[in-house]
């Protein structure tokens, strides 16, 4: 087993893929329908959620052969007459996709985020290739190598930069080799695993590949089509499709309509999609003559962008904004009763998807139950039956233009390498990103490589934006500078003892906005003076000053006195900075509250102090949660707190409310994998 395998107690769900060493093909279960004999598993780094290779992936891997060894040739050499290929994207510092040719692991390809483009290091299958066909630069060593290893080199001048094969006299791969300055070589891999799968020269296509898996997949289709039809007769509510624009919706869509008939179809729009993904939806609803629904998100990404930032993997206001809060509000409204909601998800596409189950609860709307039935489906699974079923006009294209995944054009989840090929195909629109990110790091004091290596991409001074910012003059470690500048409304001042906490910011505070939103936290609000706001529930007492000053205080000692302290530092980032996003007005329970010119507006006469509004309100959970409570404590996870709600705490407290005041919920086992 090669590294990166080790990782494998991470993964809770992995896909297989094994090789059929007679037909020359990959398969996703172990047995050729074709021949019928037994395919060899092939090691990838995990999940190994494998597919095959499009053109655009074999001019990436031609171009990343010319970077690095100034010849396409090399990986001519290393492909042969193959056109079956399989990519499997894996981690490093950016992109990485393995390479799987006639059966053996044939090289990887790697994105260097400093030169922002592809470097291709062939494995020793593929070295043994390149040394066969005399296509690369061959460095002959006598002795073994080692990894980060100096070797000094002796004959032809070799562009400085560019990798050699390093071989014995025999003319066996030893590792690959780096040109450095002053005739010298660096080698950056041994190879240690030496070994071949022989396989047969057959030229197989893609008609040999879907021969060889059609029994798996067969059953794979009647297992899943069995499943939506269970799932929609238990229900026994409307059944819609969320509709990404992606191949794996696409999928559980011409699922659903050879087993149950014509869904509803839903679709996010969340402002920020590529426009092959709009039309792409916008074609099937029409081929398949369905309803569509559209949960708009309109140009909230753009006007929230302003007050948050841009959003990060460990600060993402986004997915509430653009995706969540549209859903709902659509959700709520079109079916108040109910729905059952098949989607597109797999269990190999992230960590949080592998240990979900195939069906489970919407959170922020209970009484849509979501089910997928493509959950355990592999990529290469999701592909065979685009192509089985002759679905590939109905693609989004974009997957043929360099695209892994669709969705937001700037996701920060994305990869370097997915932003440069979004620069390729809408360099208007990527132009208007950066335009934003260029404003922001002014705000910040961020130098350019903030933008360029894609820092912006991470709030914290977490690994990987450190390992980036090494060769920059950006400090990754030096975060409380960044956060201080981020935002406007700052504190500046705190202290604390066993019973009370005291806040005071660098602002005045609105009182008038905070008045109509404490009474979350308390009945009893009232003002002491024209400057000061009282709140009384039990045992607490908080106080907001107009001269810019929060305290809570309680007359008992309390664990969780910290989280009564920063409810209230929710409700003034609330007040100052709502975006008017819908979210407390979607999600309340008592139907409590309106937003009046950006200002939520709490009922107290309806208000049931559950709180809920403060949990869901992506200014407190992403702003004051990421941003102020760092600045607060002085750490930047000071949102890893032992007493803070989770989410999962929110959500049950909303499913509960909304059933004794609203409606029953459908009986169901939310936790069922079958």
């Amino acid at each position: 087993m090669r590294k990166g395998n080790m990782l494998r107690k991470h993964w809770p769900k992995i896909a297989k893929v094994y090789w059929c060493p007679n037909c020359n093909i990959p398969l996703v279960s172990s047995k050729c329908s074709k021949c019928g004999g037994v395919g060899v598993e092939v090691k990838l780094r995990e999940p190994a959620d494998a597919r095959l290779a499009f053109k655009r992936d074999i001019e990436i891997a031609l171009e990343a052969s010319e970077e690095k060894f100034g010849t396409e040739k090399v990986f001519k050499s290393v492909m042969g007459e193959s056109e079956i290929i399989l990519l499997n994207k894996t981690t490093h510092i950016d992109d990485a996709k393995e390479l799987v040719i006639n059966g053996n692991y044939a090289g990887i390809l790697l994105f260097n985020p400093f030169t922002l483009k592809w470097e291709f290091r062939p494995s020793y299958y593929g070295a043994l290739r390149i040394l066969n066909d005399k296509v690369a630069e061959t460095i002959i060593i006598k002795d073994k190598v080692k990894e980060n290893e100096i070797i000094p080199f002796k004959g032809e001048s070799i562009d400085e930069g560019k990798y050699v094969i390093l071989a014995d006299p025999s003319d066996n791969p030893l590792g690959l080799g780096l040109v450095l300055k002053n005739g010298k070589i660096r080698v950056i891999k041994r190879y240690r695993y030496r070994f071949v799968y022989e396989i047969p020269n057959v030229r197989a296509t893609l008609d040999d590949v879907l021969k060889g898996n059609i029994e798996k997949l067969e059953k794979q289709v009647e297992e899943a089509t069995a499943f939506i039809e269970k799932i929609s007769s238990k229900v026994g509510k409307p059944v819609i499709v969320s509709f990404s624009g992606g191949k794996d919706s696409l999928v559980s869509l011409h699922l659903t309509l050879r087993s149950i008939g014509e869904p509803l179809l839903l679709f996010n729009n969340t402002g920020i999609e590529l426009s092959e993904t709009v039309e792409t939806v916008m074609k099937i609803s029409e081929k398949y003559g369905l309803k569509l629904k559209v949960a708009d998100a309109g140009n909230a990404f753009w006007d929230s962008v302003e007050i948050f930032g841009p959003p990060a993997r460990d600060y993402r206001w986004c997915c509430k904004v653009a995706k969540l809060v549209p859903l709902a509000k659509k959700m709520l409204k079109e079916w108040p009763m109910g729905a059952l909601n098949i989607v597109g998800q797999r269990a190999y596409e992230s960590l949080e998807r592998a240990k979900s189950t195939r069906i489970w609860r919407n959170k922020w709307v209970p009484l849509v139950i979501n089910a997928s039935p493509i959950q355990y489906w592999s990529q290469l699974s999701i592909w065979l039956y685009i192509f089985k079923e002759k679905l590939l006009d109905n693609v989004n294209p974009l997957y043929f233009k360099g695209f892994d995944r669709i969705g937001c054009f700037m996701c920060p989840a994305s990869r370097l390498a997915e932003f440069e090929e979004v620069k390729k195909t809408h360099p208007k629109l990527w132009s208007k990103w950066e335009s934003f990110l260029c404003k922001w790091a002014r705000k910040i004091g961020a130098p350019r490589e903030w933008i360029t290596l894609g820092l912006w991409r991470w709030l914290g001074p977490v690994a990987p934006k450190k390992v980036l910012s090494k060769k920059t003059t950006f400090n990754a470690h030096e975060w409380y500078s960044s956060y201080s500048k981020w935002i406007d409304l700052k504190p500046v001042e705190f202290n604390e003892d066993k019973i009370s906490f005291r806040l005071r910011f660098n602002k005045q505070l609105n009182l008038e906005a905070i008045s109509s939103i404490a009474v979350i936290l308390g009945k009893t609000v009232k003002f002491t003076n024209s400057d000061v706001i009282e709140v009384s529930a039990d045992t607490l007492k908080y106080v907001f000053r107009g001269e810019g000053k929060v305290e809570v205080a309680t007359y008992k000692p309390q664990e969780k006195i910290i989280e009564e302290f920063l409810d209230a530092v929710k409700i003034v980032y609330r007040a100052y900075y709502c975006v008017d996003c819908g979210s407390c007005v979607t999600l309340c329970p008592a139907n409590a509250i309106n937003i009046v010119n950006k200002k939520p507006i709490v009922s107290k006469a309806k208000c049931l102090n559950c709180r809920a509004c403060n949990d869901v309100c992506p200014i407190s959970e992403v702003i004051v949660e990421k941003l102020i409570a760092a600045l607060i404590f002085k750490k930047y996870d000071a949102w890893r707190r032992r007493t803070k709600r989770s989410r999962y705490e929110t959500a049950q407290l909303l499913a509960e409310l909304m059933r004794k005041i609203k409606l029953s919920s459908p009986p169901i086992t939310s936790g069922s994998n079958k």
